[in-house]
Formats: C-alpha cells, sequence, structure tokens
C-alpha cells in the first residue's frame, strides 16, 4: 500500500512539472519522477543503540571462537589419524621383516 502511494506521489510530482512546463521538459519530468521514487524508496539510515552492537560484536567473537576450536579439532584429529597410519604402516614393515618370507629347508 505504501509503495504504491509513493510511486503515486513520485508520478504526480513527475506529471505537475509536465504540465507546468509542456513538451520540451518531458525528459525532466522522467527524470524528476525517477529521482523522487529513489528518495522515497530509500530506506534512512537509522541509529544503533550501543546494547545491540556490543550484542553483535560478541556474536561474532563467539563465531570466530567457534570456528578456530573446530580447525583446532579438525587439525588434532588429522594429526592423529596421521600417526596411527604412520604407525600401522611401522608394525607392519616390522612384522614384515621379522617373518621370512622364503624357507630355506
Amino acid at each position: 500500500m505504501q509503495l504504491g502511494l509513493k510511486i503515486l506521489f513520485a508520478m504526480a510530482l513527475g506529471m505537475g512539472w509536465y504540465g507546468i512546463n509542456g513538451e520540451e521538459s518531458a525528459e525532466l519530468s522522467l527524470l524528476i519522477f525517477v529521482f523522487v521514487l529513489v528518495l522515497l524508496l530509500l530506506k534512512p539510515i537509522t541509529f544503533q543503540s550501543p546494547e545491540k552492537r556490543e550484542d553483535y560484536i560478541q556474536q561474532l567473537q563467539r563465531n570466530y571462537e567457534r570456528k578456530r576450536e573446530l580447525k583446532n579439532k579438525e587439525r588434532a584429529e588429522k594429526k592423529r589419524i596421521s600417526q596411527a597410519a604412520t604407525e600401522r604402516d611401522y608394525k607392519e614393515q616390522r612384522e614384515k621383516h621379522k617373518r621370512p618370507d622364503h624357507k630355506f629347508f
């Protein structure tokens, strides 16, 4: 509803300008319509309360900390998996060298 009223108001200003100045100002009346419509549709800058700003900053910090903790856990898990694979390979090689594959007798 408000959008329609804003469009109608901008249209009325453009048509009024066109009606007053005639056909030679058609481009200018269209420019006035677009300019007024853009001005009416823009959201004004609002004041942000310090409490909301602090809450937002704390939320960003918590998200950053959580992401960092997840990265650290992922890094530790990869390290643990790598160590387990290395130990398994080492044990397999040790067992392979302990048991002879050939029998001489």
